[in-house]
Formats: C-alpha cells, sequence, structure tokens
C-alpha cells in the first residue's frame, strides 16, 4: 500500500508515505519515499526511525522502503507528528 501511494505522487515532486496500523494490540508502520524526496534528504528509514521510539517499537529497512513494528497503540498520533517533523527536518522546512 505504501509503495502504491508513494508511485502516485508525480516524478516532479518530493513523495513520503508513512501508514500505520493497529492490530490485535500491535502497531504496524511502513514507511516509503520516491526519487525527488530522497535527493532532498528524506529517507524512509530515518522516518521510521523516527517513528518507532514513540510506539515502543523496532524495524529496520531502506531509504526508499522500510518497515517496523511496535507495542504501544495509544501513542498511534504521537508516531505520526513524529514522522512529521521527521520529514520536514529532513526536506529543511524546519
Amino acid at each position: 500500500m505504501a509503495l502504491n501511494l508513494r508511485s502516485r505522487v508525480g516524478h516532479d515532486q518530493p513523495g513520503a508515505a508513512v501508514l500505520v496500523g493497529v492490530k490485535n494490540g500491535k502497531v504496524s508502520v511502513v514507511t516509503a519515499t520516491n526519487d525527488l524526496a530522497r535527493s532532498r534528504g528524506v529517507k524512509a528509514n530515518d522516518v521510521l526511525a523516527a517513528v518507532l521510539p514513540v510506539v515502543e517499537g523496532r524495524g529496520g529497512g531502506k531509504e526508499d522502503v522500510a518497515q517496523g513494528g511496535g507495542t504501544d497503540a495509544s501513542r498511534i498520533d504521537d508516531a505520526l507528528d513524529a514522522a512529521r517533523a521527521a520529514i520536514a527536518q529532513a526536506a529543511g522546512a524546519a
């Protein structure tokens, strides 16, 4: 799903997708970035690294796609805030 979202962003625009889901109390996170976003410093594994501590999680990946999981579903809103902040900072907007 994250790759599908990433592919919907035009090649002339930087794009990052952060998907968070909860099943049976466990948090799943997938991040993806397109080429233009990566050229501007936004990497999926760095975004994931900002999100996972918030949900008490672990994971990894590459600059284009990363995934992980956590145990604190009560902090999903905070995790998404952390993702936004990581993307803004990497892109130089923060």
